[in-house]
């Protein structure tokens, strides 16, 4: 299986998923399901396949997944709450009660480029690398499913305080109000991985 990580944020779970092609297996273990989460990109369509089965093994079941009207990912017939990342080569999921927000991101150098849209000036400043810049946008896209209310805006009320070993102090703003609180951060193989904790 390629769960490779399975770790307890306070009362809630991470879980990270390495991978590695066997997810095509989905289409035959659970045909209507597959033709649910059907794409045209061969890549993403195993992405979508390992986030459910990472929510499988997490849970002992296929669960049934449905979207609230921005999109934020509910689980049916469960008290908890979820969110769900995937990119080329990892699928995560946080799962646990409150507010949760979770994001891997693969480094794309093209990040570079875009980077003055969504890090103010002081964040530019700290992001001098494909690594960091990744793991800004993680960082940003967590607090944003933790959010999970349109019209966040990633450059301006969204703002990462500093680096620290393993954690990410951040606060955003929204309808008047500001929020401060830690992310969770881990350097994957090629990736970056952001939680809400």
């Amino acid at each position: 299986m390629p769960l490779i990580e399975d770790i307890s944020v306070g009362k809630n779970r991470l879980g990270l998923w390495k991978i590695d092609g066997s997810e095509i297996r989905f289409e035959s273990a659970f045909p209507e399901l597959a033709a649910q989460l059907s794409v045209r990109h061969p890549r993403t369509q195993l992405q979508r396949y390992a986030s459910r089965l990472l929510l499988a093994e997490m849970l002992g079941e296929m669960p049934d997944v449905s979207k609230d009207e921005n999109g934020k990912p509910l689980l049916l017939n469960h008290s908890l709450e979820i969110s769900i990342s995937h990119t080329e080569g990892f699928a995560a999921i946080l799962l646990g009660t409150g507010k949760l927000g979770v994001d891997v991101q693969h480094y794309k150098p093209n990040v570079m480029k875009v980077r003055d849209r969504f890090l103010d000036d002081r964040e530019l400043q700290m992001a001098q690398d494909i690594e960091t810049t990744t793991l800004f946008w993680a960082a940003k896209e967590a607090i944003y499913k933790y959010n999970a209310k349109p019209g966040l805006d990633f450059r301006d009320p969204i703002t990462v305080h500093s680096i620290q070993p393993e954690i990410l102090p951040i606060s955003f703003v929204y309808a008047g109000t500001e929020t401060k609180l830690d992310l969770g951060w881990k350097k994957l193989e090629g990736a970056m991985l952001v939680w809400t904790v």
